[in-house]
C-alpha cells in the first residue's frame, strides 16, 4: 500500500465537523483534515491517520493522490457524529452525565451493525470526563457554601427545566442567609 499513485473516483464527499471544530473531509472511509486551501478554490487535504492526501473542488469532486497505509474506517462519520450529539446534549440539558452517556451508548450498540463502532468509541470513563470538561465551560462551578453564591442567581438555578419559577424565596432567616425553593406543583401537592 505504498507508493504515489492518482486516482480519480466521482463519489459523493462528506464534509464533517472534528471533536475540536475543525472541518473535515470525509471521503471512501477515510477522513482527511484540511491542510490548506489553494488559489485555484481547490483544497488540499492529508489524511487523519497516515501521510495520504487528496485535492477536492468546489465541484466536490475529490481526487486522492497517495495510496494509504491503512484500511478505511467506515465508522468514523459516526463516532464524531455521536460525539457532537453528546456534547450537544452536555451543553443543553442539566441531567446527570451517566444517564447521557448511557443512553448513547445504549442508542449506538442498537444502530450498529458491527461491534466496531463501539470498539472504537473511547471509554464510557474518558468520555464523562471530556463531557464534564465541556460542561465545565458553559457553567459556572458548583458553590461549597451558600455565602459562595452569587447575590442575583443566574435563571438556571431559579426556575426549572420547565421554566417555572423554583426560587420562592431568598433574604435573610433567623439572621441568616437563606434560600428556599420549590415548584408551584410542589406547593399543592403538600397543600393537600
Amino acid at each position: 500500500m505504498s507508493g504515489k499513485s492518482e486516482e480519480v473516483l466521482i463519489m459523493s464527499a462528506e464534509f464533517v465537523e472534528s471533536t475540536h471544530g475543525k472541518r473535515q473531509l470525509c471521503y471512501l472511509g477515510y477522513r482527511y483534515s484540511l491542510k490548506r486551501k489553494n488559489q485555484n478554490g481547490s483544497e488540499y487535504w492529508v489524511c487523519v491517520k497516515c501521510n495520504a492526501t487528496a485535492t477536492s473542488d468546489s465541484d466536490s469532486s475529490v481526487v486522492v493522490c497517495d495510496d494509504h497505509t491503512h484500511l478505511p474506517d467506515g465508522t468514523d462519520m459516526e463516532i464524531l457524529q455521536i460525539r457532537k450529539t453528546l456534547k450537544r446534549k452536555v451543553m443543553e440539558e442539566s441531567g446527570p452525565l451517566d444517564r447521557i452517556v448511557e443512553e448513547a451508548y445504549h442508542a449506538a450498540n442498537r444502530q450498529s451493525q458491527s461491534s466496531d463502532l463501539i470498539i472504537n468509541l473511547s471509554s464510557i470513563h474518558i468520555m464523562k470526563n471530556t463531557l464534564q470538561k465541556q460542561r465545565r465551560k458553559i457553567r459556572p462551578p458548583i458553590p461549597q457554601s451558600i455565602e459562595q453564591l452569587p447575590y442575583t442567581l443566574p435563571d438556571v438555578y431559579c426556575k426549572t427545566t420547565k421554566s417555572e419559577l423554583f426560587l420562592l424565596y431568598d433574604g435573610s432567616l433567623g439572621g441568616t442567609c437563606s434560600l428556599v425553593f420549590a415548584s408551584y406543583n410542589d406547593i399543592v401537592y403538600l397543600s393537600q
